[in-house]
């Protein structure tokens, strides 16, 4: 009997649910397919609506906005308010949407350790909501990374799944380069640690011994900062 009557209740509020799904106001239902078709952004991908989870038990024309978001989920809350100063309203709607981007994908499958190269890569405008990492919509950018394990044809390429290899490797030979006032100046030194185009790695200046902070320029070169001599 108890579980007749819990199943009765279930039933009876689920249809009151799905009733009150068929009666959204037009208006409003009016106001968010206006929202999405202006195309809202958030780190360079579109937000595509898939179905709105909860509507707000309200009538009329709202105003719909993106939360602050760090990275893409597919499941979030749209921010909707009527009204204006003390007569604001805000109301925080649960959705579910689909991020779309043109990303690096591979077109065939990878195993880990693999250098990436230009005949393995394509672009793909693809859903990357609940991707975790940093995409790139441009091959060049790619070309050249390792990757850290065995990945599918058609998977976007992740920061989280690839590295860069290093260009410098710790106690390399480097020629240091100067620049102040517009006089370059070049020194001989040794790469203290390992490091790619871009990053941060102290050298020693052979002649003069001391250490200093420098940023890889590429496989032979590193420029130093001038406040850190």
């Amino acid at each position: 009997m108890t579980k007749l009557i819990l199943f009765l209740v279930f039933t009876l509020f689920g249809q009151a649910a799905w009733a009150a799904q068929q009666h959204v106001d037009s208006t409003l239902q009016s106001s968010l397919t206006a929202f999405f078709a202006t195309n809202p952004t958030a780190h360079h991908a579109t937000a595509k609506l898939i179905r709105v989870q909860r509507w707000p038990n309200i009538q009329g024309k709202v105003r719909w906005s993106l939360p602050s978001l760090k990275h893409l989920p597919k499941r979030l809350s749209l921010i909707a308010e009527q009204g204006h100063g003390k007569s604001l309203r805000r109301f925080y709607v649960p959705v579910l949407v689909q991020w779309m981007a043109q990303v690096v994908t591979l077109k065939q499958d990878i195993s880990a350790r693999t250098m990436l190269d230009k005949s393995m890569l394509t672009t793909t405008y693809t859903d990357i909501a609940d991707l975790r990492g940093h995409t790139w919509t441009s091959i060049q950018h790619v070309i050249g990374l390792k990757s850290l394990r065995n990945l599918r044809k058609g998977s976007v390429v992740l920061s989280t799944y690839v590295q860069r290899p290093p260009l410098i490797q710790r106690g390399d030979m480097v020629t240091i380069i100067a620049e102040v006032a517009g006089i370059k100046v070049c020194a001989e030194g040794i790469a203290l640690k390992s490091g790619s185009r871009g990053d941060k790695v102290l050298v020693k200046n052979i002649r003069s011994k001391q250490t200093l902070q420098s940023i890889v320029k590429d496989q032979h070169t590193v420029a130093v900062f001038v406040g850190g001599v």
